[in-house]
């Protein structure tokens, strides 16, 4: 008897307007910012808060004259609500789809690389699959990428797997490995050499997209920088056919995928350099999408394009 009073007592009833009202407040850190956001007074919303907090016998904020603090508790339970929200907005989505017989849309962002190297025939092979797909693709660095993943406005990304942080909020779908390579332009000082060592490149200014603290540490070591040498570049930028014109009139040194000599015209006027075949740099790309959510069609769908792109491009590595 005492252990279904204690079930009984656990079943609050909430809806989806109480728990937008709790993650409001949890995310403005104040009644009268919350109360505007969700479009209540603030007496009305003051009065949501408590019965929740009556409901779930316990206290969910700290009140001050000047700020609202959120408890231990508080987080669990914001943690926990901002997933059964998404989880219903991504119902009334499906079954708006389901209604109207469409796959519908899907917004995913990709790095500098992954744009260059898989973007095009992501898009090629969405546009066979399914021509009704409205897509937005956005190019950014994998901060700010990671920012707009985490407050949904991405459905998912596509990014250097070096950058994707171990943290349980997201899951991480490993691509193929692929080596790299440095590509320079014609006639650079470097180019008639049959065989480099990784330090003649230390002479030599390198251009490059943002870069992962971990990659950068990692290009660092190979390119054998003596201790506290910090690794410089000479220009970063996020679009990577700028890198290539650039390194097409001076003397630059850019980091590319192999597959990247496969494309002829856009690789035109540079050349890679030879450098050892055991050389241990290389690049790998992951999907990486909010765990614990549901993904829409158009979402699953577009994965799986990235997934068949990826393998399509050669060579790899194990």
């Amino acid at each position: 008897m005492h252990t279904l009073r204690l079930l009984r007592r656990a079943r609050p009833a909430m809806n989806l307007r109480q728990l937008e009202h709790v993650v409001a407040l949890a995310e403005e850190g104040s009644f009268a910012r919350a109360a505007q956001r969700v479009h209540l007074s603030q007496p009305a919303l003051s009065r949501s808060i408590q019965a929740i907090e009556e409901k779930l016998d316990m206290v969910l904020f700290d009140r001050t004259t000047r700020e609202v603090q959120i408890t231990p508790a508080g987080e669990t339970v914001v943690r926990r609500a901002k997933k059964v929200l998404f989880e219903a907005r991504c119902l009334v989505r499906d079954v708006a789809l389901l209604r109207n017989h469409c796959i519908g849309s899907v917004s995913f962002g990709a790095g500098p690389y992954p744009a260059a190297m898989l973007l095009p025939a992501v898009l090629d092979m969405l546009a066979q699959r399914h021509p009704q797909l409205r897509i937005d693709a956005r190019i950014d660095n994998w901060k700010n990428l990671l920012d707009a993943l985490y407050s949904e406005t991405l459905d998912f990304l596509i990014v250097d797997i070096r950058g994707a942080p171990p943290v349980s909020e997201i899951s991480v779908i490993p691509l193929p490995r692929h080596r790299v390579a440095w590509y320079v332009r014609e006639g650079h000082p470097l180019a008639q050499f049959e065989t480099l060592e990784a330090r003649q490149l230390q002479a030599f200014p390198i251009v490059a997209v943002p870069l992962p603290d971990t990659m950068r540490n990692a290009l660092r070591k190979w390119l054998r920088y003596a201790p506290g040498h910090e690794l410089e570049f000479h220009l970063i930028c996020n679009d990577v056919n700028v890198l290539q014109e650039y390194a097409r009139k001076t003397d630059a040194l850019l980091l590319l995928t192999s597959h990247a000599f496969w494309n002829p015209a856009r690789m035109a006027g540079l050349v890679p350099l030879s450098l050892p075949a055991n050389s241990p740099l290389w690049l790998q790309f992951c999907i990486v999408h909010l765990a614990g959510r549901t993904l829409s069609p158009a979402a699953e769908q577009a994965i799986r394009a990235v997934q068949d792109a990826a393998e399509a491009i050669q060579p790899q590595i194990d």
